[in-house]
């Protein structure tokens, strides 16, 4: 991971791609984006799982699988400790792709949102990047203080 200082208290660093799906696969629910042209771009939470280095989730027909079949999409996850300030954040970026259930038969992903879920994506990613913000002193006190 390479750092920078950002204060005397914190440093970040970029995760390579390794860092970056192990991370993935500890985080239930990332942000999936996709553009629309004309409008703002459509960001909405999903549950996912790492496969084969691949981001894998489900969805309901609508106009969120409409906009994502073979689209460039992004995924970001990430996680914050927001007493101590520090936390790490991972952007996927590629291609969905629906994928048959046989051909991801070992993995185990149970939307938490109702509905069916019939259909199964797989973001192909075209490049996987993240940062984690490190902590070199003490947290903050109440009044700010370290």
């Amino acid at each position: 991971m390479r750092t920078v200082d950002l204060d005397e208290r914190t440093t970040m660093g970029a995760l390579d791609v390794q860092e970056c799906l192990v991370l993935l696969r500890w985080e239930p629910i990332g942000r999936l984006a996709v553009g629309i042209r004309g409008q703002s771009p459509l960001v909405v939470p999903v549950n996912i799982c790492v496969h084969e280095d691949t981001v894998v989730f489900r969805s309901d027909d609508g106009a969120k699988l409409d906009l994502i079949r073979e689209q460039p999409v992004s995924l970001q996850a990430d996680r914050f400790d927001w007493f101590r300030r520090i936390g790490w954040s991972v952007l996927v970026r590629g291609v969905a792709h629906e994928v048959s259930a046989d051909d991801i038969a070992d993995v185990d992903l149970q939307p938490w949102a109702p509905g069916r879920k019939a259909h199964w994506m797989r973001i192909v990613p075209t490049a996987i990047t993240g940062r984690r913000l490190e902590l070199t002193e003490g947290p903050l006190d109440n009044r700010g203080y370290a």
